[in-house]
Parts: C-alpha cells; sequence; structure tokens
C-alpha cells in the first residue's frame, strides 16, 4: 500500500512529522528558564523546576515593586496611593528577605536586578505627575501581583519540597494583602487586566508559536489522508470490477483445462469448424470411417453406389473430403 502513494507525498509528510518534532523540542528549550531543570535533593526534600522558578519570580516582582512603592510615597497626587506605596514598600522589602533567605538555603540562584520590561513600567511611571501617576501605578503593580499570584499558588499546592511551601504559604499572604491595598484606591480598571488564561488551544495566554507544533500535526495528518485517497483511487482504477472475481481454485482449474500451444493442442472449436458442421454443436463422423491417417478411408462393407469423384471416397449420401489435413463429414 505504501509503495503505490506518490514519492512526493511520503516525503511531504515525513518532513512534516519532521518539523514538528523539531518545533517541540525548540519550544521546550525556549520555554524553560535557565538554572531551573531537573530536580536536586535537598533536606527539605525534593526541588523541583517550578520550585526555582517561584522563587525566581518572587525576586523579580520584589526587585522594581520595592521602589516603585518608596517613589509613589512622594509622586502620588492623592494621599490613599501614598499610602498604598508606603505599605507595598516595606512589605516587599520583608518578602525579599524572606526569598533570599529560602534561596540560599536551597541552593537557587536568583536575580539582582529586574528584567528589562520591569524597568521599562519603573521609567514610564518616573515620567508622570498628578492623576496620571495614580491611575499608572495602581494599575501596573495591580497586573503585576494578579500574574505572580497564580504562580504561588501553584507551588503552594503542588511541591514536594517542605522549605519551598512554607515561603510560597508566607508570599501568598503578602501579595494576596498587597491586591487588596491597590484595589482599595478604586482606580483599577479590571477591563484592562488579563483574562483567565482559558483552557482551549486559542486562549489568549498563547501566541503564534504556540500554535506551531498543532499546526504541523495538522498538517500531516491532512497530508497522510490525501495521499491514502489518492492510493486507493489508483488501484481501484488500474483494478476494475466488473463481475464476480474468480477464486483461488477457479482461476487454477481454469488454467489446467486450457489447452497448451506448446504441447500441440488444439482448442474444441477449431477441430470442428462449424463452416463444416450443420447445428451449433460439432458431429462425430460416421462409424464406419476410419480417421487413422492423413487420407481418410472407408470400410469396404459400407460403401454402396457409384458416385465417387477424384478426391472423394463414399456413397451419394455419404462423401468424405478428403482435401486438406483437416476432414469433415458431409451428410
Amino acid at each position: 500500500m505504501l509503495r503505490r502513494v506518490p514519492r512526493a507525498l511520503r516525503t511531504a509528510v515525513i518532513v512534516v512529522v519532521l518539523l514538528a518534532v523539531s518545533a517541540s523540542i525548540a519550544q521546550s528549550w525556549a520555554s524553560g528558564t535557565p538554572g531551573t531543570a531537573g530536580y536536586t535533593q535537598t533536606e527539605w526534600g525534593p526541588l523541583g523546576p517550578a520550585d526555582r522558578d517561584l522563587l525566581v519570580k518572587v525576586r523579580l516582582a520584589g526587585l522594581w515593586e520595592a521602589p516603585t512603592g518608596q517613589q509613589a510615597e512622594q509622586q502620588a497626587s492623592r494621599a490613599e496611593v501614598q499610602t498604598v506605596g508606603t505599605n507595598i514598600h516595606h512589605e516587599h522589602v520583608e518578602l525579599d528577605q524572606l526569598v533570599m533567605e529560602a534561596a540560599d538555603q536551597l541552593g537557587v540562584l536568583v536575580p539582582s536586578r529586574p528584567t528589562a520590561e520591569q524597568l521599562a513600567w519603573m521609567n514610564e511611571m518616573s515620567g508622570l505627575t498628578g492623576t496620571d501617576y495614580d491611575r499608572v501605578f495602581v494599575q501596573r503593580l495591580r497586573a503585576a501581583h494578579g500574574a505572580v499570584l497564580p504562580v504561588i499558588a501553584a507551588v503552594r499546592v503542588g511541591t514536594r519540597n517542605e522549605r519551598v511551601r512554607q515561603f510560597a504559604a508566607q508570599a501568598d499572604e503578602y501579595v494576596t494583602r498587597h491586591i487588596g491595598y491597590l484595589e482599595s484606591t478604586g482606580l483599577v480598571d479590571y477591563s484592562e487586566l488579563p483574562e483567565a488564561p482559558s483552557p482551549g488551544l486559542l486562549s489568549q495566554g498563547r501566541g503564534p508559536v504556540d500554535l506551531i507544533v498543532p499546526g504541523l500535526v495538522v498538517l500531516a495528518a491532512v497530508l497522510a489522508a490525501f495521499a491514502l485517497f489518492t492510493a486507493m483511487r489508483r488501484r481501484s482504477v488500474a483494478v476494475p470490477v466488473r463481475g464476480p472475481v474468480p477464486d483461488a481454485t477457479a482461476r487454477a482449474i481454469a488454467a489446467i483445462a486450457a489447452p497448451s500451444p506448446e504441447r500441440g493442442e488444439v482448442p474444441p472449436h477449431s477441430r470442428y469448424p462449424e463452416s463444416h458442421i450443420t447445428g451449433s454443436h460439432p458431429r462425430l463422423p460416421d462409424p464406419g470411417i476410419s480417421q487413422t491417417g492423413p487420407q481418410s478411408r472407408i470400410s469396404p462393407g459400407r460403401v454402396t453406389g457409384e458416385d465417387v469423384s477424384p478426391g472423394v471416397t463414399g456413397t451419394g449420401s455419404h462423401r468424405v473430403s478428403q482435401t486438406g489435413p483437416r476432414h469433415s463429414v458431409k451428410r
């Protein structure tokens, strides 16, 4: 069956499958955080990639939210926003001490400066004043706390490490309290916050890169189906079925019964040509006529009458033609 599939289609399917596997491997490498792969054993239990990722993300949050809160104490225009800034500043300093202590005990390397995106947020707010600053400060910090809270909760319920579980519980209290601070100002625009990730394939949290592997798999399936359809169609055109197909036994019997020109056999219809006989079936020669040689002779007791012409032996009612190697009886 595979040999009937065109070479181009087989090559295309193989190429698509290889691309899907390569894209899947590259995507898994790109999505990983450097230095967080694999499990290590500690005195508090196994330390996994999610445990390390939690410590890294909480550390990054403190690196930009603590100085931003301190900035809001001076730059915010509303008193409630200034109070929120003060609380976030002091509590992030405390949380940063907890994450550094846990990272040192577990041997996890954490960053020492904010990311490029976080630095861009800080620069954006540094150029704002008045109500514009209040609104952007509250919105940025509310979105950031909302992004890290699910990570903390997931590690809290699934980690195998007791020390990480303890830290996750503490971090959850801090982040939840900060969200309450920010929402109490009344400046949060919930319509601008990221939506919860959808369980579907085309969720908001997925980008075009996430659809590469599913797309390649679907393309490979379509090419395989098309190749199978083409092969079956070619087979049906090459071998048309116009009647019942004889089985192996019937074909073998027919092959044995068929005359073989190599053995000198003559088909039955050529032994008694229809042009020399009457009726639809061949008739046997007269019993009184002997056909033992190339020329037929008539038994003496059967010959009567005088109507004998050259090349013909017999009576007027029984004539034997001797005009060739094949003889027929005429009545």
